[in-house]
């Protein structure tokens, strides 16, 4: 996910539930993003399809 509130979100209740979380670096291939999801063998994926930079 990109760098949003609902990122932080996401981890925080799956931590809540005891739900094993990780995050992973968004810049990686899209096939080694695929890798990492096939060897992790995880059940839900939460993603998002645009994140906004705001400037400070």
């Amino acid at each position: 996910m990109p760098m949003v509130p609902e990122a932080a979100y996401a981890m925080l209740a799956c931590a809540r539930i005891g739900a094993i979380h990780s995050v992973v670096f968004g810049g990686f291939s899209p096939e080694s993003l695929k890798d990492r999801i096939l060897d992790s063998d995880c059940q839900t994926v939460i993603t998002a399809d645009e994140g906004c930079e705001v400037a400070v």
